[in-house]
C-alpha cells in the first residue's frame, strides 16, 4: 500500500491544528487579508488583462462584506478599487500607447477632450463623438466585461 501522507503535505494533526487556528481567527482580519492579498497581485498585474479579474474580486468583496465590515476598513476597501481601477486604466493606456495600439477601454470623465458633462436634456456625450459613435457605457469599467469583446 502507498503512504497517504505525500512528502510537504500536513500531517491529520497539523491540519486539525490548522483548522482549530481558523476557527479562532476574527473574519474581519480573515477577510482583510484576502483583501490585500488580491490587491498585492493586482498592483503586480497593472496594465495586464488578467488584472482586472483581480480588481473585480476586490470590488466583488468590498460590496459583498462591506455593510458587515467596520466603516472604516469598507470605506478604505472602496477606495483601493477605485484607485486599482483608475491606475489599471492608465496602465492600459500607457502599454496601447508602448506598442502602437488604443486602449481597450477608458472610465467615463477622463478623457482630456472632454471638457464639460452634457445638460440634462442633451443626448449623452457619446453619442456626440462622432466616426467612433461609441457608447459611454463601452468605456466604463463594468466588472466581468472583457475589454476586447464589444458588449452585448
Amino acid at each position: 500500500m502507498t503512504d497517504p501522507t505525500l512528502p510537504g503535505q500536513p500531517s491529520p494533526e497539523e491540519m486539525q491544528a490548522y483548522l482549530e487556528q481558523l476557527r479562532d481567527a476574527d473574519a474581519v482580519a480573515l477577510a482583510a487579508e484576502a483583501y490585500n492579498m488580491l490587491a498585492a497581485g493586482a498592483q503586480v498585474k497593472l496594465g495586464r488583462p488578467d488584472a482586472r479579474i483581480l480588481i473585480d474580486a476586490m470590488g466583488g468583496m468590498a460590496e459583498a462584506a462591506g455593510a458587515r465590515l467596520p466603516v472604516e476598513l469598507a470605506t478604505q476597501m472602496r477606495q483601493g478599487v477605485a484607485q486599482l481601477q483608475v491606475a489599471q486604466v492608465q496602465a492600459e493606456r500607457e502599454e496601447a500607447g508602448a506598442s502602437g495600439g488604443t486602449p481597450a477601454q477608458q472610465p467615463v470623465g477622463t478623457q482630456a477632450d472632454q471638457a464639460t458633462p452634457s445638460s440634462p436634456g442633451a443626448p449623452p456625450l457619446g453619442s456626440q463623438e462622432g466616426a467612433a459613435n461609441q457608447r459611454m457605457t463601452d468605456r466604463l469599467w463594468i466588472p466581468g466585461r472583457d475589454p476586447g469583446r464589444p458588449p452585448g
